[in-house]
């Protein structure tokens, strides 16, 4: 029905065109056909005038309406350090244009209607006219030249790169693809891990290259969050068409080119809160947000990440969230974060170091058990004064020590010769699998290996004592392979002077 409604009204609206042409033919023949297009002349020529009128008054009106949504304008100052000299730049640009523009169309529309045609008036033609020509070309040569030196002075200023490794520049890195942008930030060491496309595949989406220990503190935030005050400096690079990076409040803008890294640096000044306290002061951000109606527009403001190329049919979707915060909350946010490496790659299959141990593990364990041991020097139970080795295992139905078990028994040893009074009870422990006298047996065996490791590398043989405990003291159930792993175990009871004799005689 709807259909067919309209095209009705589409055939009326041709039979009315028609029918007004004919109407027109005949009064141009009854009028005369110079009469008529004296008229029409004379009409146009003061339709210009009003259009001309009507046209600057609706562009001063609408620019001066909609000023508070302009970036550069408002409430929409930059965000940036460097942002204020783009906008000035840009200021003085639309200064010169806009005197342009209203000048040509003045005189456009003024002209059309001076010279419309009329009786007795005809044509002069000037083929040529110096001092017209010399003003044309010397005005727009001189503002041009001030543009221009004045956009090169600030180009060079905006673009001017920064050492990566200055402390106090912090180094990010964004990479557009489709359609999305994958974020990475240094961890602590403040640096970002090497890259190879090589390496890229379902689970190394970067292709960070896990054997550089600068890529296993690397994390990949969902959204960027910057710290007020700080230089950021954001490497960015696409991984299959060209993409754009670009952040509107902050006056950043740099192609993401596959294959040929880029980069800007900026400064951000204002915090997200900052930037919505600003927006409060004008009526037209304290009306509700269409999509959180009980909340005011200021309210729920974001910056953003958004991709200026059109890159496909998922364009749309590459828009990402900039949150800016004081550097405390940064620090906060900083420390909630997780290695990517740590926490996808590290013991899996991708690994290339699963066989080995990484510094900042061996550190972690290390701090962890000596942690453990001074608490086993307060401990007055038996139990209080005893820790697991968590980290010093055996091959399968064997007492041969596993080669990452050398790293927490050279921390044992480290602790023993700090301690030179301490002794100690190593107990070995397994499940209940199979026969207990096997299991007996094994865990003697498995005791006797590490106190033999320890008097290999220095430790006296009168401060150590094993015994094989088999399944007798299991720490977890045995109904579960979790809990029989955690059953099969070697641990050590701290004992002191007469505790150490007492021990011995029993």
């Amino acid at each position: 029905m709807t259909t067919l409604i309209v095209l009705l009204c589409i055939t009326l609206i041709i039979v009315i065109s028609v029918q007004i042409g004919r109407v027109s033919e005949l009064a141009s023949r009854l009028r005369g056909e110079e009469d008529v297009r004296m008229m029409n002349n004379e009409r146009n020529g003061y339709g210009m005038i009003l259009f001309l009128g009507g046209f600057l008054l609706l562009t001063v009106i609408t620019s001066l309406y909609y000023s508070n949504y302009f970036l550069g304008y408002g409430p929409h100052e930059s965000a940036s350090e460097h942002g204020k000299l783009i906008d000035s730049i840009f200021n003085w640009t639309l200064f010169f244009t806009g005197i342009v523009f209203i000048i040509t169309h003045v005189l456009l529309f003024y002209y059309a209607f001076k010279y419309r045609e009329k009786v007795g008036r005809r044509a002069q033609f000037i083929s040529h006219n110096n001092t017209l020509e010399v003003v044309w070309t010397i005005i727009p040569a001189i503002v041009m030249a001030f543009l221009v030196i004045g956009g090169l002075d600030v180009w060079n200023e905006v673009m001017a790169d920064v050492d990566p490794d200055d402390p106090d520049v912090m180094e990010i890195e964004a990479t557009g693809f489709q359609f999305g942008w994958e974020l990475r930030y240094p961890g602590p060491d403040g640096k970002l891990g090497t890259r190879d496309y090589l390496l890229i595949d379902g689970v190394n989406n970067l292709g960070q290259d896990w054997t550089d220990p600068k890529n296993h503190d690397d994390f990949k935030p969902q959204n960027i969050v910057l710290p007020k005050g700080q230089k950021v400096r954001v490497r960015i690079t696409a991984r299959d068409v060209l993409h754009d990076f670009y952040l509107p409040q902050f006056r950043v803008k740099m192609d993401a080119v596959p294959g040929m890294p880029t980069y800007f640096v900026f400064t951000p000044e204002k915090t997200t809160e900052e930037y919505r306290e600003e927006l409060r002061k004008y009526p037209e951000y304290n009306e509700p947000d269409p999509d959180e109606p009980d909340k005011m527009q200021w309210e729920t403001y974001e910056f953003e990440l958004a991709c200026a190329e059109l890159c496909g049919i998922g364009h749309w979707s590459m828009k990402k969230t900039v949150t800016i915060v004081e550097p405390e909350e940064y620090e906060a946010w900083l420390n909630q974060q997780q290695s990517y490496y740590f926490s996808s790659i590290r013991g899996t299959e991708n690994d290339p170091l699963l066989d080995q141990l990484l510094d900042v593990e061996i550190e972690a364990r290390r701090e962890e058990l000596n942690t453990e041991i001074t608490e086993a020097l307060r401990g007055e139970t038996e139990g209080g004064r005893t820790v697991v080795l968590d980290y010093v295992t055996f091959e399968i139905g064997s007492d041969e020590l596993t080669p990452l078990s050398r790293y927490q028994l050279d921390d044992v040893v480290s602790a023993l010769k700090q301690y030179p009074d301490m002794s100690l009870q190593l107990g070995g422990h397994t499940d209940n699998t199979g026969d207990v006298q096997s299991n007996t047996d094994l865990s003697q065996r498995r005791a006797d290996r590490v106190l033999a490791y320890l008097v290999e590398n220095g430790i006296s043989a009168a401060r150590l004592q094993s015994v094989g405990y088999g399944p007798t003291r299991p720490i977890e159930t045995n109904d579960t392979e979790e809990g029989r792993a955690q059953n099969r175990r070697i641990d050590f009871t701290v004992l002191f002077g007469e505790q150490s004799a007492v021990n011995s005689e029993s």
